[in-house]
């Protein structure tokens, strides 16, 4: 008996540990579908995460101790050789670019004005990375489309006539159309929205967007 029960307990903890890693495989398995899909809901279960919403402002996102560099050698899958091309804030070339171009139309994160065509509203612009960002969801609304925002799974979902683009905080990719495309800079969770660089919004539905220094607004064509 006594033998038999040392045979059983390394085959048990193997049956274990296996089913564990296969169980994280089909999890990421999962998820890869259901981007592509765009249905979240099974990621919106209850736990426990740090929530950057009780800040006040967006000091934290100041803080990043990636080198740019660095990220997109190790981790942006888009690169070739380890290289990547030179973008602008405002352009969008679907491409993997890094913006090391510190000349933005501001520094400091503010509420800023938007024209497009005969609509005009603000929202609140946060630069960093030699982009600027704005919040998906809001954005999304004030072009006349809709959005749906996972708040545990950091996901939201975005459609502007019929436009589709799914972006997920602390990535580089958004899925414009259910394609994977690279987007210049990692989005960002920030007060229950995505924050994601304005150019891949608003490029995406053929708009081009520009400051203009003597209104201190941006328009957009």
């Amino acid at each position: 008996m006594k033998k038999s029960i040392w045979i059983l307990t390394p085959i048990m903890i193997f049956s274990l540990l296996g089913g564990q890693y296969i169980a994280q495989a089909d999890d990421d398995e999962g998820y890869e579908h259901h981007e592509k899909s765009g249905d979240f809901n099974e990621y919106e279960h209850d736990d426990d995460e740090h929530d950057e919403d009780k800040y006040d402002d967006h000091d934290e996102y100041e803080h990043d101790d990636d080198d740019e560099d660095k990220y997109y050698e190790e981790n942006n899958q888009y690169a070739e050789n380890n290289t990547v091309t030179q973008g602008q804030w405002n352009i969008w070339t679907r491409t993997a670019t890094l913006n090391t171009d510190s000349t933005l139309p501001f520094k400091d994160a503010k509420t800023a004005t938007f024209k497009i065509d005969n609509n005009t509203f603000k929202l609140y612009v946060v630069p960093k990375k030699g982009e600027l960002f704005v919040p998906a969801g809001e954005l999304t609304t004030k072009l006349g489309g809709k959005s749906k925002y996972y708040k545990n799974s950091k996901i939201i979902n975005t459609n502007v006539n019929g436009s589709q683009l799914i972006f997920r905080a602390n990535t580089n990719v958004v899925y414009e159309n259910l394609v994977k495309t690279p987007i210049p800079a990692k989005s960002f969770k920030y007060k229950d929205d995505i924050y994601v660089p304005v150019s891949v919004i608003l490029n995406s539905l053929g708009y081009s967007i520009d400051w203009q220094e003597d209104t201190q607004q941006f328009i957009v064509l």
